[in-house]
């Protein structure tokens, strides 16, 4: 391993990049279901997870005390969204995906999803802790599911939740609202 070489987002990457190699697989439909079901538990409640999340980690981002780092929550969090996302999705890889999720949550905003979909994504942005913050991006996540694959880069996603809990929870709470509320032109606009 590369150490501090490597970033949250190249770490996510490869372990999202493992579990869609095995993803029609047994043992990937296992790992991806193992993911779901951790939702809400910390890491050490979730044993299942652990060799999907830890064997991949660099040893600067384990804890050394018990207590998870803000690298394994991000990491972990992001990884339990794509779990979400993918289910009953087997096969269907979404090819424009973007790197900011207030992007891709305004690509499937609906005039008759925007009510709802408006209500949440605020959810997502007033929460006041990131064991809130991640509580509101999942039910979020779930309701843009039901529309389709929700095109979104896992591994930036993850990222942002680094960052967040780095103290950055502004900076990244506003590039997400600018990317979700940003008018789109259209062509003959441009």
């Amino acid at each position: 391993m590369k150490g501090k070489e490597e970033s949250v987002y190249q770490v996510t990457q490869k372990i999202l990049g493992k579990l869609k190699a095995q993803e029609e697989l047994a043992s990937g439909k296992a790992a991806l279901a193992t993911l779901r079901h951790s939702l809400g538990k910390p890491l050490g409640e979730a044993p299942a997870v652990c060799r999907i999340l830890l064997e991949n980690m660099p040893e600067e981002f384990l804890s050394r005390n018990g207590v998870e780092t803000k690298e394994e929550q991000a990491i972990y969090g992001a990884l339990q969204l794509y779990a979400i996302q993918k289910q009953g999705r087997r096969g269907k890889e979404v090819n424009d995906t973007v790197k900011n999720i207030g992007e891709a949550l305004r690509k499937l905003r609906t005039d008759a999803s925007r009510e709802a979909m408006d209500r949440r994504f605020v959810s997502v942005l007033s929460a006041t802790s990131f064991a809130n913050f991640l509580y509101q991006l999942r039910q979020l996540v779930k309701l843009a599911k039901a529309k389709r694959a929700l095109p979104v880069d896992f591994a930036a996603l993850a990222n942002d939740l680094y960052w967040y809990q780095m103290g950055e929870k502004d900076r990244v709470c506003l590039r997400w609202a600018e990317a979700y509320y940003r008018i789109e032109k259209k062509k003959e606009d441009k």
